[in-house]
């Protein structure tokens, strides 16, 4: 039988996902099946997960240091040049092995080489397994401003194992809890709670076999609900825009982390949990949602594990936000919580949520 999707196979049941083709497996054994015939393999790795892991696969490996400081065009451009002198063509196929930051790197290097060759991605942490390595969207940073640079192709495949989950550090795990409590609040509010407090006491290291059936089935529920939403609105022109819950100001924190180095940085998924709560914020003050959502959200991450605020005046955040890619005009396309399973998209004028921002 065919269908016009692929199914994500788990121990206990399977989901059909209708984009991306997204492969869910114990271990990493049955990665090169997926690879399709071309004149060569070429792997772009973090050098983290060489470090720990060594090359999965036996083709020539790029390894980069994955960061927001390291995710811009010089790295790109680098990728590039090893790719010439490695003498990969435009039949090649690129793997990209990593978390969120090496999968945006590496597609977008794919997408433009040449002028683009096909490839996919080995996301090996929970953030990337459930949000980032999902949907298409590869880019790198310009000037400290997110993903200002990039476009939207999608990968050949994603093959999600939790073969690397159980080498993170409990906060990089955690840190795609925030976009699992993101999809949660859009998608499935009776998982919302119950998620943020299974987090809460879990670590990747120490799962119990139950536990690891229980983080399969929310993997494959986050994976699903994004890749449903991209094929319904692959270039982010309605529905997809709800997935940016939190990620307004989560950028504009990253930003400003970036230019005040002295101050204490936060992760991506951290920045994503401190930008659902001061969205939350916004939406009440705009009397669109209860204390009621501002608290459910903020007991929820702060349950989970996550920072609920951060040491950053949000006037000072939204000043950020005149660069951000959501701006049209003198509005914003601001995701606003009118309680959870209720998240909408609405353009809010940049300088009402910067009165806002003054009393938040």
């Amino acid at each position: 039988m065919d269908f016009d999707g692929i199914f994500i196979t788990l121990p206990h049941y399977e989901i059909l996902i209708m984009t991306n083709n997204i492969h869910t497996h114990n271990d990493i054994s049955n990665l090169q099946t997926h690879i399709p015939q071309c004149s060569g393999i070429f792997v772009i790795i973090d050098k983290n997960i060489s470090d720990i892991y060594g090359n999965p696969l036996d083709f020539p490996a790029i390894e980069i240091i994955a960061d927001e400081t390291t995710k811009n065009m010089e790295t790109v451009s680098a990728i590039c040049e090893k790719l010439l002198a490695l003498g990969a063509d435009r039949d090649c196929f690129i793997v990209g092995i990593g978390g969120g930051v090496t999968t945006d790197i590496a597609g977008f290097a794919a997408s433009i080489y040449k002028r683009g060759v096909k490839f996919g991605f080995v996301p090996t942490t929970l953030l990337s397994q459930v949000d980032a390595a999902i949907g298409g969207k590869n880019g790198v940073n310009l000037s400290g401003f997110k993903n200002i640079i990039g476009n939207i192709r999608q990968p050949l495949f994603v093959y999600e194992t939790p073969l690397f989950l159980k080498s993170l550090s409990l906060r990089v795990f955690r840190e795609g809890v925030a976009e699992i409590l993101k999809t949660f609040a859009i998608f499935n509010p009776g998982y919302f709670e119950t998620s943020a407090e299974f987090f809460g006491r879990i670590n990747p290291a120490t799962m119990s076999d139950s536990e690891k059936m229980q983080l399969a089935d929310i993997i494959a529920k986050c994976a699903g609900y994004k890749a449903e939403t991209v094929a319904r609105d692959e270039f982010e022109k309605g529905e997809r825009r709800l997935l940016n819950f939190g990620h307004t100001f989560a950028h504009a924190i990253e930003k400003y982390c970036l230019d005040n180095p002295e101050k204490e940085t936060l992760m991506h998924g951290e920045a994503v949990a401190c930008g659902m709560v001061l969205a939350a914020k916004v939406s009440m003050a705009l009397g669109k949602c209860t204390e009621e959502t501002v608290s459910k959200i903020t007991n929820a991450v702060i349950k989970a594990g996550l920072p609920a605020v951060c040491d950053i005046k949000c006037s000072e955040l939204v000043g950020i936000l005149k660069t951000d890619k959501k701006v049209s005009g003198e509005n914003i396309h601001f995701i606003t919580p009118y309680a959870i399973g209720d998240i909408r998209d609405e353009l809010i004028r940049l300088d009402k949520l910067f009165e806002i921002a003054e009393n938040i």
